[in-house]
C-alpha cells in the first residue's frame, strides 16, 4: 500500500508536463481564476462543475503556489491515494497478490498514460475507492455513522465527476447478494436507502423539468430513447434501402462494440493475466467474499453504454475506472502466472517497470510553440473582440480569458468577417496534416506577421489584414511558391 502510494507520486513527478497544459486543464485553471476573483458564481459561469477548480484556488491561496502547480499536486496526491486504496482493498480478498496488484495499478497503460494532464478524474477515483474501502469496513460491523461516511465519500466523488452517483445502486446490489440473509434488508437500507431516495428525487426533478443543474440535466438526458432513435433515422438515410430498418440495431451494437475494443487496447499486455485469472478459484473467491468490484464494474459499464449510445464516441480515459476495478483480478492473474511459471516472474516484473516508464516518459518534444505564440500576443496585442483567436492554448499562454471569447468561426466564415473589416488580428492553428494555408491567406487578404512552429510542423500563425500594397506582394509571393513547389 505504501509502495503504491510512493510509486504513484514518483511517476506523477516524472510525468509532469514538459510542454503545455491539456485543454481541460486550461479550463480548470481559468475557472479557478474566476473563483478567486468573483467567488463561486463567477466560477460557475466559466464551468458548471467547478469543484476541482475551487480546490485548486483554495490550495493555491493557502500555499502560495500557482494554480497550475496546485492542480498538478492535488492530482498527484489523489492518484497516489487511489492507488494505495485499491491495493488496500485488494488485500482483503487475496493478500498474496497485493505486490502484483501494486505493479498492475502503476503500470496499466490506460490508467497511467494521463499523469501529465490536469483532470478531474483523479479526485473522483480517490473518493470512489475511499467509499469502497469504507464500505468493506462497514460490512464487517454495520452502523449508521459508517454507512453515512461511505455515502459522503461517494457524494464528494460526484463533485469531481457526476457519474460517481452510479455506484450507489452498485453498493445496494452488492449487499443484496453478499450480505447474510439475517439482517440483509437492514444493511441494504443503511448503505443505500437515503442515496436511492435522493437518486429517485433527482430523476423526478429531471422528468418534471425542475432540475436546477444544467450539467446533471444534460447527463440524464443521454438516456433519452428519442435522441437515439433520431440518430438512427439520420444514419438510415445512408444505408441501402433494404437495410434501413436495421439502422437502430446496427447503431446500438456498433456503438457498444467500442467499449470492449477500447478496453482491450487500454489494458495492453495486461489483458493476458486478466484472462488467465478468469476461471481460478481466487477470482471466484473475490466474487464470493466481496463482490463490490464486480458490481462497480457493471455499474460503470452501464454508464459508458449510455454515453456511447448517445454520442457514438468514447475517449480512452473514460474507460480508466473499468481498468481500476479489474486491477485486483489482473494482479491475481500475474501472481498465479508467477506461481505456475516461476521463471517468468522476473521478466514480468521487468516488463512492467518498462511499461511504467513508457507511460510517463515522452521522447516527443513539447508543444512550446503555443507558449511562444502566447508570449508574443501578451507583448504585442490586447485581448479584444477584434482579435480572432482560433488557438485556445495560445490565448491561455497570453493570459487571455479564452472561454469567454466567441467560438471560433469556420475558415470560410472567418474570411467573410475579414473582408468586412471585423478583425484587426488573426491567430490560427494549423496541423502538419492540413493543406497549406497560403492560398487561403491570399483569398482572405491577410499577411503573416509571426509564425511559431514545433518540430512536427504544427504551427500557430499570427496574421493581420492586408493593406492595398501588401495584397499585390502576397499575390506575387504565392505565384512564386506555386511555380517552385515550395511549401515554406
Amino acid at each position: 500500500m505504501r509502495t503504491a502510494f510512493l510509486g504513484s507520486v514518483l511517476l506523477s513527478i516524472i510525468a509532469l508536463p514538459k510542454g503545455t497544459i491539456n485543454r481541460d486543464g486550461m479550463l480548470y485553471v481559468e475557472t479557478a481564476h474566476a473563483f478567486l476573483e468573483g467567488g463561486l458564481q463567477a466560477a460557475l459561469t466559466v464551468f458548471p462543475w467547478p469543484f476541482l477548480s475551487v480546490l485548486m484556488a483554495w490550495f493555491s491561496d493557502m500555499t502560495g503556489l500557482g494554480l497550475e502547480t496546485s492542480g498538478y499536486l492535488l492530482n498527484a496526491l489523489f492518484m497516489a491515494g487511489a492507488c494505495a486504496l485499491l491495493v488496500a482493498t485488494s488485500m482483503r480478498f487475496h493478500p498474496e497478490s497485493s505486490w502484483y496488484v501494486s505493479l498492475v495499478v502503476l503500470a496499466l497503460p490506460g490508467l497511467n498514460g494521463y499523469r501529465d494532464e490536469l483532470l478531474r478524474e483523479y479526485g473522483a477515483w480517490f473518493f470512489i475507492l475511499l467509499a469502497f474501502w469504507l464500505a468493506l469496513r462497514w460490512a464487517e460491523r454495520p452502523s449508521w455513522p459508517m454507512a453515512l461516511a461511505v455515502q459522503v465519500a461517494l457524494i464528494v466523488g460526484a463533485l469531481f465527476r457526476p457519474e460517481a452517483l452510479a455506484f450507489f445502486p452498485a453498493l445496494v446490489l452488492w449487499q443484496v447478494f453478499a450480505s447474510p440473509a439475517e439482517g440483509r434488508w437492514r444493511r441494504v437500507m443503511q448503505i443505500g436507502g437515503l442515496p436511492l431516495l435522493g437518486l429517485t428525487l433527482l430523476v423526478a426533478l429531471h422528468v418534471t423539468g425542475n432540475l436546477g443543474s444544467d450539467r446533471l440535466a444534460s447527463d440524464l438526458s443521454r438516456m433519452s430513447l428519442e435522441r437515439f432513435d433520431a440518430k438512427a433515422q439520420v444514419m438510415a438515410q445512408a444505408f441501402h434501402h433494404y437495410a434501413r430498418d436495421q439502422a437502430p440495431i446496427i447503431l446500438f451494437f456498433g456503438s457498444l462494440a467500442i467499449i470492449p475494443l477500447k478496453f482491450v487496447v487500454k489494458m495492453g499486455v495486461f489483458i493476458l493475466p486478466l484472462l488467465y485469472s478468469a476461471n481460478t478459484e481466487g477470482v471466484r473467491g473475490i466474487f464470493r467474499n466481496g463482490q463490490i468490484f464486480p458490481w462497480a464494474f457493471l455499474a460503470y459499464l452501464l454508464v459508458l453504454a449510455v454515453f456511447v449510445l448517445d454520442l457514438q464516441f468514447l475517449s480512452g480515459r473514460y474507460l480508466a475506472l473499468l481498468l481500476v476495478f479489474s486491477a485486483p483480478w489482473t494482479g491475481l492473474g500475474l501472481w498465479l502466472l508467477a506461481r505456475r511459471f516461476p521463471r517468468t516472474a522476473l521478466p514480468v516484473v521487468a516488463l512492467s517497470l518498462l511499461i511504467m516508464l513508457a507511460n510517463v516518459v515522452s521522447l516527443q518534444p513539447g508543444k512550446t510553440h503555443f507558449v511562444e505564440a502566447g508570449a508574443w500576443l501578451a507583448k504585442n496585442a490586447r485581448d479584444t473582440e477584434r482579435v480572432y483567436v482560433e488557438s485556445a492554448r495560445a490565448a491561455y499562454y497570453a493570459g487571455w480569458r479564452f472561454s469567454a471569447r466567441p467560438i471560433p468561426e469556420w475558415r470560410d466564415q472567418l474570411e467573410q468577417g475579414l473582408l468586412q473589416g471585423k478583425y484587426d488580428l488573426v491567430v490560427i492553428e494549423v496541423s502538419n496534416r492540413d493543406p497549406s494555408v497560403d492560398a487561403w491567406m491570399v483569398s482572405a487578404k491577410v499577411r503573416q506577421i509571426a509564425r511559431f512552429e514545433d518540430s512536427k510542423g504544427d504551427a500557430v500563425i499570427i496574421a493581420r489584414p492586408l493593406t492595398g500594397d501588401d495584397q499585390d506582394k502576397a499575390l506575387n509571393t504565392l505565384s512564386i511558391r506555386e511555380n517552385t513547389g515550395s511549401r515554406e
